[in-house]
């Protein structure tokens, strides 16, 4: 079977599984009792398991069944989870994550076995039950011996849950069969014949339980004979002819089962555990069979994909939700994008050849509104397609938080909130180094040690908090901690040291002006370099990928209260709403969503502050910025004219650019400069105009 068509699939759901892996053993970490976190840790492991058998990664496959026959003890009671069992499943996930990122690079796992790991795991399981006979204790009396044929389903034990669905099947005139099916000696894979019998009798019927379970019968762990209770509308010699008819079936047999039957089978509790998901969950988790079986015959090819196989069709109780998203490569939604800019930078032509004719038609203007109604939308459509929440990035925090508190000797807890706010797919994928070098930095620096903490009447436990949220056209997402701050002091010594600024220079600056210097290249405060921090590699990297995407970094910090890093950054990279300008000769874009008002000033209403413009408005002094000397361009306006003022916003700042002329509103593309400017800051892109002309688009930000 050809699985290369589901690689791309298949790294997809690992890697969503290992990031439900990581999220719930740290969970489990802080309440190992809960039962509905061990099953879902078993789950995720389970569907990684069978994802991995399908596509032939047998290494990946063993670590992820031995993971998974740790937590079938675990739900059955058998071991406890502790703290040295935690710490060995996350050396399993960073094992896993090995032999994702190999499968990505070169489609192969590699060649680590991860034997050391497995010997844990195995370690684990026969601690926790006693005695070596851990895989006895898998499946406590299901293996002791096979069912006779014909009779083995009398031999079932139901809880209370099946006996109920069971009795009321047959008030409900439906009809409850016994069948057992025996697997011809010769066949190889026992578990993709028993599968498809699964699905030829769930064509007609619901299965209630299987003998030996589901979860046995996918790893084999049976003779040649199971047994099934199942209830169906149709006659049982219907269903008997459904079960004989997959290949290397020997026999199947069975018979009617009616009320007193029903009441008459033993109740057993410890049975009821091991079947605790009844009904639809048997068919569904035996779905999977033919994921450890891709060298299949055809019948079993039939269900090659890695996700598993829908649940069963006539499932009483949870019934199964129609999936109703699908995967679109990130190559494919740009595309849309370029072809949604080009549309709308055509419909500006448009808008602009009409107002150039000066004879159109009212028909020819409401066409060109309703167009320009239906481009917008459509942007709108495109660009939520594109967001994603910023979830998938930060779900990773918290297993790095708590592997530095161990490493550091710290204690520390990291507190979340806002993930499921949106941002562009291409930012999303792109902030996670700067966030973690942040939580790192907050750890290492930002945090004192336990005694210090205690000295200074803090709890003894520091906090981090990673907020998002949504400002206007911009997401902030904030990094703070509780701990000492940053000591501008040392800071400053540290710059004179090394020769970054003059004892002079370090005199005349602000408090600002010294913590800013952090972002520089190289510099780091730390005494002893790790593998955490002290290379000089942290902070001016987070600056310069923020600004790539059009954002800022900002650090507020008090010394021994502690630090907020702040990162702003614009909501989409493509299409935006700008204010268009003329200096001079020249147009300019600016986008909307950094003005906050426009203003006619008059010329004696301008004051100098420390030598530099500023005007007064509503109780605030907002310096000027006068574009026509910062461009170099001559302005068209006499001395004695009003200022036409765009004021604008940064964070708490605001500024005031002086401009030549407004033009208006209008809906621009960005186009990337690439390298070409790339050393001038204030420029952040291009826009083509309508009739054809290029204008650049100014940074506000970059101006404050």
């Amino acid at each position: 079977m050809d699985v290369s068509q589901y690689l791309e699939i298949f790294l997809d759901e690992t890697n969503e599984h290992l990031q439900s892996l990581n999220t719930q053993i740290l969970s489990l970490e802080q309440d190992p009792e809960n039962m509905d976190t061990i099953n879902e840790i078993f789950r995720a492991a389970h569907s990684l398991k069978g994802m991995a058998g399908t596509m032939g990664y047998k290494r990946m496959q063993t670590l992820t069944h031995d993971m998974e026959n740790v937590f079938s003890e675990v739900r059955n009671g058998t071991i406890k989870v502790k703290a040295d069992m935690i710490d060995v499943l996350f050396q399993c996930l960073d094992a896993l994550e090995e032999y994702n990122t190999n499968i990505r690079e070169s489609s192969d796992e590699g060649t680590n076995d991860n034997g050391a790991l497995i010997k844990r795991l195995n370690d684990i399981m026969s601690g926790g039950s006693g005695d070596d006979s851990a895989a006895a204790a898998q499946a406590p009396e299901k293996q002791a011996a096979a069912p006779a044929a014909g009779g083995g389903f009398a031999g079932i034990k139901l809880n209370e849950s099946q006996q109920n669905v069971l009795s009321e099947a047959i008030k409900q005139g439906k009809s409850v069969y016994g069948l057992t099916v025996k697997v011809q000696e010769s066949c190889i894979l026992k578990a993709a014949r028993a599968f498809l019998v699964f699905k030829a009798i769930e064509e007609t019927s619901e299965i209630i339980v299987s003998d030996p379970s589901s979860q046995d019968i996918e790893d084999e762990k049976f003779d040649l004979h199971f047994s099934l209770i199942i209830v169906s509308e149709a006659d049982l010699e219907e269903v008997l002819t459904a079960a004989r008819s997959v290949s290397e079936i020997e026999e199947v047999t069975g018979s009617v089962m009616n009320l007193d039957d029903v009441g008459a089978v033993e109740l057993e509790e410890s049975h009821a555990a091991e079947t605790a998901e009844p009904v639809s969950a048997a068919p569904a988790e035996t779905a999977q069979a033919p994921a450890e079986t891709p060298a299949a015959p055809a019948e079993a090819a039939q269900t090659p994909a890695p996700t598993p196989a829908p649940a069963a069709k006539k499932a009483p109780v949870n019934k199964p939700v129609v999936n109703r998203t699908v995967r679109v490569d990130i190559e494919k939604l740009d595309t849309l994008m370029n072809l949604v800019s080009e549309l709308i930078i055509a419909k500006n032509s448009l808008v602009s050849a009409s107002a150039m004719s000066g004879n159109s038609s009212q028909a020819v203007n409401e066409q060109i509104e309703y167009l320009e109604s239906v481009t917008t939308s459509l942007h709108e459509s495109v660009m939520k397609v594109r967001m994603v929440p910023i979830e998938s990035t930060v779900n990773k925090f918290p297993r790095m938080v708590r592997d530095l508190q161990k490493k550091l000797g710290k204690k520390m807890e990291l507190y979340m909130s806002g993930e499921e706010t949106e941002l562009d797919r291409t930012v999303v994928d792109q902030i996670g180094d700067p966030l973690m070098h942040l939580l790192r930095n907050s750890a290492d620096h930002g945090l004192e040690s336990a005694a210090v903490r205690k000295e200074r009447g803090k709890p003894e436990v520091g906090s981090i908090f990673l907020d998002a949220y949504q400002d206007g056209n911009n997401v902030v997402i904030e990094v703070r901690d509780d701990g000492n701050g940053i000591d501008t002091k040392a800071v400053k010594n540290k710059a004179i040291e090394r020769g970054v600024i003059t004892p002079e220079q370090g005199e005349a600056m602000s408090e600002k002006e010294i913590i800013d210097l952090l972002f520089n290249a190289g510099f780091s405060t730390a005494k002893v370099v790790s593998d955490v921090s002290g290379r000089g590699v942290g902070l001016d990297v987070v600056k310069s990928m923020i600004e790539s995407l059009s954002g800022e970094v900002e650090v507020k910090s008090k010394l021994g209260e502690g630090s907020t890093w702040t990162i702003r950054l614009p909501l989409t990279l493509a299409i935006i709403q700008a204010l268009m300008v003329e200096i001079g000769d020249e147009k300019y874009a600016i986008a909307l969503g950094s003005i906050q008002t426009i203003e006619d000033i008059l010329p004696s209403d301008v004051k100098l502050v420390q030598a530099k413009e500023v005007i007064q408005l509503r109780d605030l002094v907002i310096p000027l910025i006068r574009l026509n000397e910062i461009l170099d361009i001559p302005s068209k306006k006499e001395p004695e004219e009003n200022l036409v003022v765009v004021v604008v916003k940064k964070g708490d700042k605001l500024a005031g650019l002086v401009v030549d002329e407004l033009i208006g509103q209008q809906e621009i593309v960005i186009k990337s400069l690439g390298k070409y400017i790339s050393k001038c800051k204030i420029i952040s892109g291009a826009t083509v105009l309508g009739d054809g002309e290029v204008a650049l688009i100014l940074d506000a930000n970059a101006l404050i």
